[in-house]
């Protein structure tokens, strides 16, 4: 800070200036340790309009920031329940499916079963036709 330079170069010119008066001179010393004085009160005051302006800043900030997460949660809470109803629904159709997939799976193998049991009637017919004729081959 500029100021706090100032303060320290001042500071250090008028120490250099305090140590070459005479000590007699109890005048000069009020003054100079009224402008030490002036010059912290100075810096003070800056210093407070510096923190009253940070934090303006940090309020600032802080606004900006709630607004922000307001409008990101308006925008994406609406995509999101979206796409938890889409993947609601796709689910529930896959289940359909599945259902569906299996009731066919059970159906084809009942007309397995009995598709099986008829190759075995039928293979059993065929050998009993043959007992009875006798194998024919040509």
């Amino acid at each position: 800070m500029k100021a706090e330079e100032d303060f320290r170069a001042d500071f250090h010119d008028n120490r250099s200036s305090l140590e070459q008066q005479s000590a007699t001179n109890v005048k000069m010393h009020m003054e100079l340790l009224d402008n030490y004085v002036e010059i912290g009160q100075r810096l003070l005051l800056e210093l407070r309009n510096e923190m009253e302006s940070l934090r303006q800043e940090q309020n600032l900030m802080k606004q900006r920031i709630l607004n922000n997460n307001d409008e990101t949660a308006n925008t994406t809470l609406p995509q999101i329940d979206s796409t938890f109803r889409d993947l609601k629904m796709a689910i529930s159709t896959q289940k359909d499916e599945n259902t569906k997939l299996q009731s066919q799976i059970t159906e084809l193998k009942k007309e397995k079963s009995q598709l099986q049991q008829l190759i075995i009637t039928c293979t059993q017919k065929v050998q009993m036709l043959e007992e009875q004729i006798g194998n024919y081959t040509h």
